[in-house]
Parts: C-alpha cells; structure tokens; sequence
C-alpha cells in the first residue's frame, strides 16, 4: 500500500514538474511571436539600408544579413507587410534585394533611405507647373485658390481632395484631363517634390541624393508651385 502511495505521489510530482516547466517556457516563446499580416506588393523604388538586420521572412526569426555592412548598396523594395509582436508592438517590414539579387531579405521600414532621382523631379515639378498654367483663366484661379488655402500642417491628401472637389463642376475637357493629371502626379511622389521644395529648388543637385525623412504635408508643395507659377 505504501509502495503504491509512493508511485502516484512520483507521478504527481512528475507531471506538476513538467506542468511548471511549460509555464517557464511558453512566455518566452510567446514573447518572442511575431503575428504577420496585410502583405502587399509595392512600386519598386530604390533604398539605401543604414541599419538594422535582414530576416529571411517576416517572423523575424532568421538574420541573412547585417546592412551596417552595406552602406552603398542600393536595394529595392518590392513587397510590404505588418508585423505585430506579442506585446502588441506594430511595425512595417519592406522585402528589398540588391541588383543582382544576391543580398535580399525583410528589414523595418525605418531602417530605409528612399534614393530620389533629383532630376526626375524637378521634371514633374516643371509638369505640374506648365499643366496649371496651361488652364483656362477661371480654372487656373481656382488651383491657385486652392493652393493659397492649404495650411502648414496639411497633408498631401487633402491637396489631392480639393483637386478633385473643384473637378467634379468643370466642363471643359481639357481641363479636366489636366487637374487628373496633376492629381496623379501629386499621389505618386508629392513627398518627394515637397522635400525637394523645402530644400529649395535653387540648391545644386547632382545625380542621385539621399533624402532621410520625408514630410507628409502639403504647406511646402503648394508654396513652391505658387512661386513657380506665373
């Protein structure tokens, strides 16, 4: 009988240890989760890395590369996801690759620098400028009103709404197609033409420039259309 006790108390002892080794390991393993979400594929764009890792997936589990080991490579981005931690972090992970495709993986975002084609801006910059000038007289007000109106701390979208606002009562197909036009450019790159004017455009550049941290309001883009635009 005695025997017996003994055997269920081992057994006991055995399962509440084991029961007490789960709970030591499950909150770390739990806190170490990555929960990934809304994967999208981006337009490809070029990026410089200035920190950071890159994981072979978005669980963040396993480092294919160090970028502190490529401060000159430039690498491009293709698809974007969200990554929430356990501990209720959020974050945007981007999938870049360099040319030839060898160096590749999942990064932050954060960890990014766009590398902005100057000249290529300043070409739809120019775009913009002789699309408003183009319009007819009354039409041509009305954009200049509305660029007049945006505040400092507007974003880029509410440029691109009042656009879109005063196009709904213009007739004159010309135009229209214009206001779509600068409406399409604004969406595609604004952040990237109101850094540019916020630098000032009368600043040299030369070929490629790295631009760390862009601004989602529209303040400066409209400024440097109004002073553009005769």
């Amino acid at each position: 009988m005695k025997r017996v006790i003994i055997k269920v108390m081992i057994t006991s002892l055995t399962v509440l240890c084991s029961a007490i080794a789960l709970l030591v390991v499950t909150p770390s393993s739990f806190a170490n989760s990555t929960y990934v979400s809304g994967i999208h594929q981006l337009t490809t764009a070029s990026y410089r890395a200035v920190s950071g890792y890159l994981y072979r997936s978005p669980k963040l589990i396993t480092k294919l590369h160090n970028a502190d080991n490529y401060p000159l490579t430039t690498f491009y981005a293709s698809k974007s996801v969200n990554i929430t931690r356990s501990n209720g972090n959020r974050a945007v992970y981007y999938y870049v690759k360099n040319g030839n495709g060898k160096i590749h993986g999942w990064i932050w975002r954060g960890y990014l620098v766009r590398v902005i084609n100057i000249n290529q801006q300043r070409q739809q910059i120019n775009h913009l400028v002789s699309l408003i000038d183009s319009m007819t007289t009354s039409n041509h007000n009305r954009v200049v009103s509305i660029l007049k109106k945006i505040k400092v701390h507007d974003p880029l979208s509410t440029l691109s709404k009042e656009i879109q606002t005063i196009s709904q009562s213009i007739n004159n197909c010309l135009d229209l197609t214009k206001l779509s036009q600068i409406t399409s450019i604004i969406k595609s790159d604004g952040q990237t033409m109101n850094t540019i004017f916020q630098n000032g455009l009368d600043k040299l550049y030369t070929g490629i420039v790295v631009i760390h941290h862009f601004n989602n309001r529209a303040f400066s883009l409209a400024q440097g259309l109004l002073n553009l635009i005769h």
